[in-house]
């Protein structure tokens, strides 16, 4: 069957981005210009703000230059700013723009290392104590040199496909079977009992992973 211009425009829309990623954008491409001409200029500012974090914080979903251009692209469009003020900006920030750049990027294609780092801890140490400290330390140690929010985002990660394995195989799923981990109504008390301290501990390594993003990234710039 031949592929249409517009099956071809969604399929090549942000690369390999999920589809929920690339209908958000949409939205949000969408929303601001309504927000901003209908209702206030200064609420469709701060929802741009937010936009870019959100674009920042799915960096391992999508590399955030094509969503965040395309966001700023928009804002000047709008007259949200002017191109002399982006290119004011540009110009006095361009250091911290192109370690952002570089970092950023350097994540993404290091996002495999990262989550066999994480995966090799969660899988070789055995008492929870130990275990938290390895998380809190491993996440410090990388966040002083990476950028903390995406050591985060490979240890959520990494705690959600743990999660999603384990409730398939609490589910009686088989390996190549699809299944939804986010509802435990077809389960019995006793699993979703034990499904609920198994959430609970991946929890406590995910408290103490951002705590160790947040003292890794005082031993440097802050990030």
């Amino acid at each position: 069957m031949p592929m249409t211009l517009g099956n071809a425009f969604v399929k090549n829309f942000l690369g390999k981005a999920p589809d929920w990623y690339k209908v958000a954008i949409i939205a949000f491409l969408i929303i601001n210009p309504i927000v901003f001409f209908f209702v206030n200029p200064f609420v469709a500012g701060w929802m741009l703000v937010i936009e870019f974090i959100f674009t920042l914080a799915m960096a391992l979903k999508c590399y955030p230059l094509q969503p965040g251009g395309l966001l700023t692209i928009q804002a000047v469009a709008m007259g949200m700013t002017s191109p002399h003020m982006v290119m004011h900006e540009l110009e006095n920030n361009l250091e911290v723009l192109l370690l952002l750049v570089f970092m950023v990027a350097g994540i993404y294609f290091m996002k495999q290392l990262l989550l066999f780092i994480f995966t090799k801890i969660l899988l070789g140490i055995r008492s929870k104590i130990i275990l938290s400290v390895a998380f809190c330390f491993t996440a410090a140690f990388l966040s002083a040199f990476l950028d903390a929010l995406t050591v985060i985002a490979v240890v959520i990660s990494v705690a959600v496909g743990f999660y999603s394995i384990y409730h398939k195989v609490a589910s009686g799923k088989g390996h190549n079977s699809s299944h939804d981990h986010t509802t435990d109504s077809h389960l019995s008390e006793l699993t979703r009992e034990d499904l609920e301290n198994y959430r609970a501990f991946l929890r406590s390594l995910l408290m103490h992973a951002g705590v160790g993003t947040a003292l890794g990234g005082v031993t440097t710039d802050g990030r």
